[in-house]
């Protein structure tokens, strides 16, 4: 087993022994090797499946993580999109949900590169499975209704393909969602569905993980609520390494965002202290990186990650 396996088995199993588990959202940077778009790219299993692997050794990262493009679900379930600006953007929501999301193209490749993943690099590198949430799903398709109805109505398709993605047996599943607000009427449907989703994970022995948008220090306590193993920070307000620090009970760990700049030494040294407190922190990315800029100076930054770690 080699290094990268060692640290995010550590990171899993709740150890902070040894460097932190590295890992970034790196999808633009295979894109990019593979001279295509994402969307392009996430229609050919061939593709992505090269991409992400080559991607993933460029930056030394310790799992890949594949799935993070928060519109793929909707798009499986019959929204168009408009991917114009970069991004990929609900363009027209559908009148009724395809009924078979799962042959969906992309979400058909996505399944196949994570059967690959697991078939392949499994053994030195961790497999992260990503999603949008079912409250992110929700508001994607159904933003003309009351949160807690929207959830209703994509309820059987979310955790269909859930069930899915499971099925693959990744090391994780990550699903990515923006915090709905403190006291807010939605926020407890929130936890009761993942509490629904928390039993699915667990029919399948593979840990559940929330990448949070839109966090706070107020946001911990409910986050706390969904009793997850893992929690990654996305972009939000305050301090990280704090939040990260509070969300960090025992058997938790958190993953902490750094991106290449003048902040990203502070981030290391402020994570390898939590880390020596005794909070269970790994590094990630709040962006997925690589899709633009100079790739030596990525280089040099996953370099500098790796050494400071």
């Amino acid at each position: 087993m080699g290094s990268e396996r060692e640290a995010f088995d550590a990171m899993l199993a709740g150890r902070t022994s040894g460097r932190p588990a590295w890992v970034p959202r790196l999808e633009g940077l295979a894109a990019r090797l593979q001279s295509t778009s994402f969307r392009e790219m996430s229609a050919d299993p061939d593709a992505w499946y090269a991409g992400l692997t080559r991607a993933g050794d460029m930056l030394g990262a310790d799992a890949l993580l594949v799935g993070a493009e928060v519109t793929l679900l909707a798009e499986a379930c019959g929204a168009e999109l408009d991917g114009s600006g970069g991004l990929s953007a609900i363009a027209r929501r559908p009148d009724a949900l395809a009924a078979q999301p799962l042959e969906a193209r992309r979400l058909a490749a996505l399944l196949e590169v994570l059967r690959r993943l697991r078939a392949t690099v499994r053994a030195r590198l961790g497999v992260v499975a990503a999603l949008c949430g079912p409250l992110l799903l929700a508001t994607q398709l159904y933003a003309e209704q009351a949160p807690e109805a929207a959830l209703r109505q994509v309820k059987a398709v979310h955790n269909g393909v859930v069930d899915a993605l499971l099925a693959t047996r990744p090391d994780l599943l990550l699903l990515i969602e923006r915090f709905p607000g403190t006291g807010s009427d939605v926020l407890k449907a929130w936890q009761r569905a993942f509490g629904t989703l928390r039993n699915l994970a667990a029919h399948y022995d593979v840990p559940l993980a929330l990448r949070v948008e839109g966090w706070s220090a107020d946001a911990v306590g409910e986050l706390l609520a969904l009793r997850l193993p893992v929690y990654v920070l996305g972009t939000g307000t305050g301090d990280a390494v704090q939040v990260a620090r509070a969300l960090a009970a025992p058997g938790t760990a958190v993953g902490v965002p750094l991106a290449p700049g003048a902040e990203a030494q502070a981030m290391l040294a402020a994570v390898a202290g939590a880390r020596a407190a005794g909070s269970v922190c790994f590094l990630t990315t709040a962006d997925d990186v690589g899709g633009q800029g100079d790739l030596g100076a990525l280089r040099e930054f996953a370099a500098g990650v790796r050494r400071a770690a």
